[in-house]
């Protein structure tokens, strides 16, 4: 974990600036900033006074979440804001601030939630380690499962941003090709021109 994170920072040293102009490096920094809160929590999750609290309770959900949105799904988001447009040979997105939007919404909705999620769990773990009615748990966890509808909505937005300047994007790209091309042949259909 460490070697891999060292590396990936190092590799950013004297280039800092890429993080406010390049959306594929941004989704991949915060993709590695949660990666190393995940491996920080693993440390501790591993110990059993740890363990006797968090067990069970939203905490670890909080986690889950972060470790496959907010790690692995961020750097997908990263790899296709990337790879898309260029695959598709345009000169770029649709819309580039809708790359932002899904950017940021997906990125504050996800700590929201990640911190939220957290909070739930140590409450929670309490409440029951103090052996109080299940129902206490449920009243305190409440509101902290409102403001998680809240988070998750916000991220559900971003990703919807996202889809339609993909399929913005598509569309352009498809406007911009030649209708006539070697890939639009069916295998066996093509031309002596084309071998000339």
């Amino acid at each position: 974990m460490t070697t891999v994170i060292i590396n990936f920072f190092g590799t950013l040293r004297g280039r800092g600036d890429a993080l406010r102009t390049n959306m594929p490096v941004r989704w991949f920094y915060i993709g590695m900033v949660f990666y190393f809160t995940t491996c920080l929590q693993c440390a501790f999750h591993t110990t059993l006074m740890f363990q006797r609290i968090i067990h069970f309770t939203d905490w670890v959900v909080g986690h889950a979440h972060l470790v496959m949105y907010g790690v692995f799904g961020f750097w997908l988001n990263g790899v296709m804001t990337y790879l898309f447009p260029r695959v598709l040979h345009t000169n770029g997105w649709y819309k580039p601030r809708w790359n932002s939007w899904h950017f940021w919404l997906s990125g504050i909705g996800m700590l929201v939630m990640f911190f939220d999620l957290m909070s739930a769990g140590l409450i929670q773990g309490f409440i029951w380690k103090a052996l109080a009615p299940w129902s206490d748990s449920l009243t305190a966890s409440a509101p902290f499962w409102k403001i998680r509808t809240v988070a998750g909505t916000a991220i559900i937005i971003g990703q919807l941003f996202f889809i339609a300047n993909v399929i913005m994007t598509w569309r352009k790209a498809s406007e911009l090709r030649p209708k006539s091309s070697p890939f639009d042949q069916t295998p066996g259909q093509e031309t002596q021109e084309q071998y000339a």
